[in-house]
């Protein structure tokens, strides 16, 4: 068998000085490393779990590798509460959402590096005995998740670090013995002018029918230090029912595919929405209008984020806008 790259992971703990070692399966003592050293599943994740954490540090500056560093360290402590015995069934899910997320935690974009780093808390084991609620007995934990720009050097940046940071209460993943959280990052584009960046919270308290939650949208102005304005995209009147019409169009052919119900109307409130930047979502190649769970439909319809491509507003968009294309 492979060496298992547990003791990579292990040496975090050691000063930032420190080189990364492997070591031979053979010399494992803990129940841990037994567990993951038998468990090819296991040893497999733990070697990838140790590729994306270097590969991720090799792209941030001292500052942000620092952040970084702490948040595997808190996951490793918090491996070690959670799952005392090492069993590969409790070791699994925490190391295969590892990997996930150190594979997707760096991104290289528009002259910046935008990074995800975490924090675990260990709040209580899971619970023997009858449950009152499904789920209440399970390990209550929780992931807090921050998001920034790596070593901003201007004040836009520094700036849309802190509107991130105003955000991130509820951007967590866990269960805190009275709700379970889901949350996540997505980089939509940057630019040196522009960054679309969409942060996801879902909750699902105990007791309820279904979850319920919302995508927050920080479509921010790096070069004015600011939120994104309508006129910073578009330039010529008309754009608003124009982009109204598309989003309808585009609502209207879901509809037929998947079968969608919408509230009667509906059409008001995607006038009102596609005329605010906080609910758009902007790529290279378009522009997505975000309407949240029962905001247009019952909740079985879920979120919708239909887009429009900008080739289709070329007529409305503004020669100067901070798109990048």
């Amino acid at each position: 068998m492979k060496p298992a790259a547990i003791f990579f992971l292990m040496a975090l703990a050691l000063p930032a000085t420190a080189q990364a070692a492997s070591f031979d399966c053979a010399k494992a003592s803990s129940p841990r490393e037994k567990t993951i050293c038998t468990t090819p599943e296991l040893s497999k994740a733990d070697e990838e779990i140790a590729a994306g954490y270097e590969a991720a540090m090799s792209k941030l500056s001292p500052e942000g590798a620092a952040r970084f560093r702490d948040g595997q360290r808190s996951w490793l402590g918090f491996l070690g509460k959670a799952c005392p015995a090492g069993s590969a069934d409790c070791l699994a899910s925490f190391m295969m959402d590892r990997v996930e997320f150190l594979s997707g935690a760096v991104a290289q974009e528009g002259g910046n590096v935008f990074f995800a780093w975490d924090g675990w808390h260990f709040i209580a084991p899971a619970r023997e005995g009858e449950e009152e609620l499904p789920g209440a007995n399970d390990m209550r934990y929780r992931q807090q998740l921050h998001y920034a720009i790596d070593a901003p050097d201007s004040d836009g940046e520094r700036a849309f670090n802190a509107q991130v940071a105003k955000e991130e209460k509820n951007l967590w993943n866990g269960f805190d013995g009275e709700r379970r959280m889901w949350a996540s990052f997505t980089l939509n584009m940057a630019t040196p002018r522009l960054v679309s960046l969409d942060m996801m919270e879902w909750q699902y308290p105990l007791g309820a029918a279904h979850g319920f939650g919302a995508s927050v949208h920080v479509n921010f102005r790096l070069d004015e230090g600011r939120p994104l304005r309508a006129d910073d995209i578009f330039a010529s009147k008309g754009w608003e029912a124009a982009l109204g019409e598309a989003i309808l169009k585009e609502l209207h052919a879901s509809a037929g595919k998947d079968g969608a119900i919408y509230f009667d109307g509906y059409e008001e409130t995607v006038a009102e929405t596609v005329a605010n930047p906080e609910h758009w979502v902007l790529t290279g190649e378009s522009l997505g209008v975000n309407f949240s769970v029962y905001s247009i439909g019952p909740y079985a319809i879920g979120e919708r984020t239909p887009a429009v491509p900008w080739t289709a507003l070329s007529s409305f968009t503004a020669k100067d806008a901070p798109l990048g294309r």
